[in-house]
């Protein structure tokens, strides 16, 4: 198997030997006598004897708490008899590894132990599958899983750019951290891992996982259990970043490499067991390393499964073909009027977008620059009645139409969404499937008409519809070619946000209130930092506690005591001002907190709240439960201490909800059924600020025209300059109507004299001026927008 050479490898890291860690004597030692069948325990336990310093852990690990032996154990030969050759071996090579490679100081950003507690998790988890799966040796699988990631510790300690830097810029980061890597740090952990496993002689199944354990390993042609042991180290890695076991504490964008369900059917093995036995074989050694770890009752195995519907769509959005690439201009030997590179700024604006809005604007702003539509907009399905909204709407019905609904069924869109099949209409008028209300209403002329469906697993979602173009020509069959490849990428970028979303929502949000968890409360208040950014110095926090739940569940059932809970959080939303944060620490337990606060409106909070509880919440409850409300004032600098601090305000007495038995289900509802909500959620926030993004001045500004329709051009002065749009000046000679559709060009009176082309709809005429819309207004433009800021 080819790695990478020596020189490639010096690019990124400083070889310096007399730094650079090898790999352990003792641990080589102990592998090549694994791979003896004639090898005794006397023949390990002298190799572990010879390094005192091994000998004496691995005997204080038998010893320790993980283990609870009645009597403590002074030789290895006893602890054999208890734990068996291969627990003993599996531990010394840990200890090892440990002790020669992993212990090293590190950056602070780069926790050691807790990447090491990744490691072990991965190395656990690895084995539990490879057992699953019947691999052949499962205590391979395990090595492998403990040294995967070993690459990250040389990019840490002999990397030519920091890792610790890098390693603080992964919060935001968009794509995943292995390709991150590769762009900043020059090569990914994987193959700099499988270099020193090849030149550290370890056994090539060992280096072949590291190597590909995050990448694409289908043409390598491998026999079929070296693909298996492969994808069990993928597996059991992304897994445990699932579940917050990663070696970061990020949340990244998970990844399974192509090749890996080929390798394992998924559906065959029990994974929710395999994760049990990790958790709680790992929960037993984090009392000897101390670690912090999810205990087992934490495991969500809706967790899991969004987990592995995102991954599926980040390898196909990364691996596979950009669908965009195969697009052709739908006029060949036509110059575009500002330019046509479609698959490059799809593709990097889309990686960018933080919302759902975003994304739609991107691709809506390509479809205007590809078919130059007269109209176009993105039908979403109702999920509550199957009804059509226009959620997204561009051109000229878009102030008319956005967010009316078209009933189930009706019209070409309705056809669309029904059928799933993509359709052409040259002229409306002879198609009995067109419906003439939504032109009635506008009072808008269709004559021709393209659309597609959004799929994500062969459910249609929405509809990409497109209405006449702006020469008049009709649409062919290669703009219905172009229209679906838009449409699959575009229904791929909406899927990977989605559950990137949900995924996000899942890790940082309570299930019943929808308010931030415990995990974000930690996170939020976690350092100095962090608090500072978010709080300030000074802060206060309110804690209310819901005390005495059972006797409502007992009297009521526990829909009654999760309407209380819900009804708890509703009163603190609506007590709480702008800048104010609510978390749900606990089963019964919330916390408010109050940045830049004083204590005279901490105490007021403090008797707003305990009076709307006794007004709004308790009055409903025939077994109305205690609310305990305290209040205390912290500084950043005990910001460590957060936790502490509500606890000691806590009653020590407990009456959480009951478990529920789980439902089976596997995963959240489909995407189809969840994503128009979550358009019009995003357009609702956005409502309050559409004002403070219309900037407008007053300019006089030089600029030419052109006609689309005559081909005349002439001189405009701008009068009046927008984001949206413009007013100018209407030359004498030339007769401009309203819905005129013309390409404008106009220089800026800024010090950068930047060049302005825009195509732009004539919506008022006046004496001698006109009004004019922007026809495609880019979703990013640096030029405005520093034009109007300055």
């Amino acid at each position: 198997m080819d790695f990478l050479s020596e020189p490639d490898i010096k690019k990124v890291l400083r070889l310096d030997s007399e730094t650079l860690p090898s790999f352990p004597a003792a641990a080589a030692r102990l592998l090549e006598l694994s791979r003896d069948d004639s090898a005794s325990f006397e023949d390990f336990s002298k190799i572990i004897e010879t390094d005192p310093g091994i000998s004496v852990r691995v005997l204080e690990m038998v010893n320790s708490a993980m283990y609870g032996l009645e009597q403590k154990i002074t030789v290895l030969s006893e602890a054999a008899l208890f734990l068996g050759v291969d627990e003993i071996k599996k531990l010394a090579i840990g200890m090892s590894l440990y002790r020669g490679l992993f212990q090293s100081a590190g950056n602070g950003e780069f926790n050691r132990l807790f990447f090491w507690r990744h490691c072990l998790s991965v190395a656990v988890l690895s084995r539990e599958i490879a057992r699953e799966t019947g691999y052949k040796d499962p205590e391979e699988a395990y090595l492998a899983g403990l040294l995967h990631d070993v690459g990250k510790i040389f990019l840490d300690l002999q990397g030519r750019s920091s890792y610790t830097d890098f390693v603080k810029t992964l919060a935001d980061a968009t794509e995943p951290v292995i390709q991150k890597e590769r762009a900043v740090m020059g090569l990914g952990h994987d193959d700099i891992g499988a270099f020193f496993c090849s030149r550290w002689h370890l056994p090539e199944k060992i280096a072949m996982a590291v190597k590909y354990h995050h990448q694409p390993f289908g043409q390598e042609n491998f026999p079929g259990n070296d693909s298996l042991l492969i994808s069990i180290i993928s597996l059991s890695d992304f897994f445990c970043w699932s579940q917050g076991l990663g070696s970061f504490d990020i949340v990244p964008v998970p990844m399974l490499p192509p090749g890996v369900e080929k390798a394992i059917d998924l559906n065959a093995i029990d994974i929710v067991k395999c994760m049990s036995n990790m958790n709680r074989e790992i929960d037993r050694i984090s009392q000897f390393y101390h670690f912090t770890f999810p205990s087992a009752s934490k495991i969500k195995e809706n967790l899991l499964w969004t987990n592995l519907k995102l991954s599926r769509i980040n390898t196909q959005y990364y691996f596979q073909e950009n669908p965009l690439t195969r697009i052709q201009p739908p006029h060949p030997g036509k110059t575009e009027p500002f330019g046509l590179d479609i698959s490059l700024e799809f593709g990097k604006l889309l990686a960018k977008a933080k919302t759902m809005k975003e994304i739609l604007d991107i691709i809506m702003y390509q479809v205007g620059r590809i078919f130059q539509p007269v109209h176009w907009s993105i039908l979403l399905k109702d999920p509550k009645t199957g009804d059509m909204v226009f959620s997204v709407v561009v051109g000229a019905n878009k102030k008319k139409l956005q967010g009316v609904k078209l009933p189930r069924g009706e019209g070409i869109a309705g056809h669309i969404m029904e059928t799933g099949e993509s359709v052409i209409v040259e002229d409306v008028a002879k198609d009995s499937r067109f419906s003439m209300r939504v032109d009635q209403y506008t009072g808008f002329k269709t004559e021709s008409i393209i659309g597609t469906p959004l799929k994500t697993d062969e459910k249609v979602f929405g509809v990409i519809e497109i209405i006449n173009r702006i020469n008049r020509e009709p649409f062919t069959s290669k703009d219905l070619e172009n229209l679906s490849l838009v449409a699959e990428y575009t229904a791929l970028a909406m899927e990977k946000f989605y559950y990137h979303q949900t995924l996000k929502n899942m890790a940082t949000k309570d299930p019943l209130t929808r308010i931030d968890n415990r995990w974000s409360f930690e996170h939020a208040l976690g350092s100095r930092e962090t608090i500072n950014k978010s709080y300030g110095e000074r802060f206060s926090m309110v804690i209310i506690e819901i005390t005495g739940l059972w006797p409502i569940v007992q009297a009521e059932g526990r829909p009654a005591g999760e309407a209380m809970v819900k009804k708890t959080a509703a009163v603190l939303k609506k007590l709480k001002q702008q800048e104010d944060t609510i978390y749900r620490y606990g089963e019964e337990t919330f916390v408010l907190v109050l940045p830049h606060d004083t204590m005279d409106r901490a105490e007021a909070m403090t008797k707003k709240i305990a009076r709307a509880f006794s007004l709004h919440v308790s009055a409903q409850f025939t077994h109305p439960p205690d609310i305990r409300i305290s209040w205390v004032p912290v500084t950043a600098e005990e910001g460590h201490r957060v936790k502490e601090i509500v606890e000691s305000h806590l009653s020590r007495q407990t009456s959480s909800l009951p478990e529920e038995n789980g439902s089976g289900q596997t995963g959240p509802a489909g995407m189809e059924n969840h994503l128009q909500p979550l358009v019009q959620e995003e357009q609702n926030r956005a409502e309050p600020d559409k004002k403070k993004g219309i900037f407008e001045k007053k300019v006089l500004l030089s600029g030419t025209f052109t006609h689309l329709k005559t081909g005349s051009s002439g001189h405009i002065w701008i009068k009046r300059l927008s984001l949206k749009g413009v007013k100018f000046t209407i030359p004498r000679p030339h007769r401009i109507r309203e819905n005129a559709f013309l390409d404008i060009s106009f220089t800026l009176d800024d010090v950068k004299r930047s060049t302005i082309e825009r195509r732009i709809v004539v919506r008022n005429i006046k004496d001698n001026y006109a009004q004019a819309d922007f026809y495609n207004p880019p979703p990013y433009d640096k030029n405005l927008g520093f034009y109007f800021m300055a």
